[in-house]
């Protein structure tokens, strides 16, 4: 004997909903980084990355991977705009060139010291430094992305890149991490997906995540926690993609907060000899 199913009311809505309902319509991400801060705050319970109340308030550190949110948010971008189609728009991401130039009007010591740097480089001949590298130039239609670049990057040996960060008297440790992930992922996914002009730094095997700021910066806040956490992230992150992947927090020699600041030899041997915020770390 046959059996039929006598459809209800709600299960033919559904029926009908399903069969001539368009698919809902899915935003395009205007910025790679868009939602990251939002996913961050939300996993660490706070309002703000930029707020210095923030690192006295995040919950659950040891529970929570920043740097795998961090990639899914920028990759979930990445493949929602379409952005391995715009990888070759613009030459310039991941480009290897040092910048010393500085408007007259800036006077931003983070900007003044970084082309400090680049400007030292330069007159030197040295080639194991850049500055302000774009690194997601034209990968989004619009300019949001336009100017995101990371301040010094320096080939510490054939194959091992560090990625820095210069903070001075801006933001807070916690934003400068966020940032720097942020680097990290884009550079993932570029070594994924590189561009035609295949920059050296996309072959890299090793490369080190550091935000570089002055003692102060650091001083009001407890650290450790935060910086062991998002080492053991950013390793199983880079496991994951076989390569090495570390961070730290290091700290800016007090001489190169003082104005004048060092030129030359002097200043790059400043540099140098920057330590870890945390010995070991």
């Amino acid at each position: 004997m046959p059996c039929y199913h006598l459809r209800t009311g709600r299960d033919r809505v559904r029926g009908f909903m399903s069969e001539n309902t368009p698919a809902p319509v899915v935003k395009l991400p205007s910025s790679l980084v868009q939602g990251v801060e939002a996913a961050i705050c939300a996993a660490l319970g706070i309002v703000r990355l930029r707020h210095r109340s923030s690192l006295r308030s995040m919950q659950g550190l040891d529970e929570v991977d920043l740097p795998a949110i961090v990639y899914r948010t920028i990759a979930q971008n990445w493949a929602l705009a379409r952005a391995i189609e715009n990888k070759d728009r613009s030459r310039q991401n991941w480009r290897w060139t040092l910048q010393p130039q500085i408007g007259e009007a800036n006077r931003s010591p983070e900007v003044m010291l970084e082309r400090a740097i680049a400007s030292a480089c330069a007159s030197a001949g040295r080639s194991d430094w850049a500055n302000q590298v774009p690194v997601a130039s034209g990968l989004v239609r619009g300019t949001a992305d336009g100017r995101r670049a990371i301040d010094l990057i320096h080939r510490r040996s054939h194959g091992r890149y560090e990625l820095i960060e210069l903070k001075i008297a801006s933001d807070t440790p916690l934003y400068a991490t966020v940032e720097l992930l942020g680097f990290a992922s884009l550079w993932l996914l570029a070594r994924q997906h590189p561009p035609v002009t295949e920059p050296d730094i996309l072959q890299a095997v090793d490369v080190d995540l550091r935000v570089l700021a002055p003692a102060a910066f650091y001083a009001p806040f407890d650290l450790a926690a935060l910086e062991k956490s998002v080492s053991r992230g950013v390793q199983l992150l880079g496991e994951h993609h076989q390569v090495g992947l570390t961070f730290a927090f290091d700290v800016l020699p007090a001489r190169l907060v003082e104005r004048p600041l060092p030129t030359g030899l002097t200043l790059m041997d400043t540099v140098a000899a920057r330590a870890s915020l945390h010995c070991g770390g």
